[in-house]
């Protein structure tokens, strides 16, 4: 029998069982960015981490955990003010609704030269960003970054480098050296992987969810015909029942005369 709404009951079902909400949640994570986008910053440094995926309007709707011990915060922003070593560690985060997310790493480092990247784990085709950033904003100067031990690029006023879609040739360890104070320093080293994408083991659910969506569509609109078909031949041996109940009883034929 069709909804209140006229729409197949098989077919709420099925997008009630595919919905966030629903048991296949585990699929839709939630995801931890972080402004700025650097996960290695200096001492004393802000950062302000952002659940996204949350759509609730509630307050105190997201769950956060630093080094798997929760935070006190509920909101979607966690705000880390004067940064210090402590506040290393991993970061997760869960909306409402949503499983938790992959981990992100933030290292709070004390330094002069810092290379800081957008990830240290890309993958294939996605952007990558380093930086080769001074305490405190310093002026940094006569800027070369390295990349396995290797010059890469050369500025005499301090750029960053942008790969619009990396590639697994620029996995490799990474670090940059600059003039501050006139005092020449070299940075950490850091170690980025190109990851070649592979296709999540839920890709099949995209075939799969309309595909199910259609055969309970169909099985659901035949039930209906069907039982349109049904409750149209009882109405029709109603009436007939109905019909001969009031022309009352006939008179019985009289039996044949000799």
């Amino acid at each position: 029998m069709p909804t209140a709404m006229g729409t197949p009951a098989l077919l709420w079902i099925a997008l009630l069982l595919f919905s966030p909400d629903g048991i296949s949640a585990a699929i839709w994570k939630s995801k931890v960015s972080l402004n700025p986008p650097w996960n290695r910053i200096f001492r004393g440094e802000n950062v302000t981490l952002t659940c996204r995926g949350n759509n609730s309007r509630e307050d105190d709707s997201t769950l956060w955990t630093h080094n798997k011990n929760s935070l006190e915060a509920k909101t979607s922003r966690w705000d880390i003010i004067n940064a210090s070593i402590q506040d290393s560690g991993e970061y997760r985060c869960q909306s409402k609704g949503l499983s938790t997310s992959e981990p992100v790493y933030l290292d709070v480092i004390s330094d002069w030269l810092l290379l800081q990247a957008s990830a240290e784990m890309v993958l294939e085709g996605e952007p990558l960003f380093l930086r080769c950033h001074g305490w405190r904003n310093l002026n940094v100067y006569k800027v070369t970054y390295f990349k396995n031990d290797k010059a890469l690029k050369y500025w005499y006023e301090n750029h960053n480098i942008s790969i619009t879609n990396a590639t697994t040739g620029d996995s490799g360890t990474y670090y940059c050296m600059g003039i501050i104070q006139q005092i020449l320093y070299t940075s950490n080293h850091l170690s980025i992987k190109i990851k070649k994408a592979s296709q999540s083991k839920y890709f099949w659910l995209q075939f799969l969810i309309p595909l199910l969506v259609k055969i309970l569509f169909v099985v659901d609109t035949a039930l209906f015909i069907s039982t349109q078909q049904q409750l149209t031949v009882l109405l029709k041996i109603k009436r007939t029942r109905k019909g001969n109940k009031f022309m009352g009883p006939q008179p019985r034929p009289e039996p044949p005369k000799n």
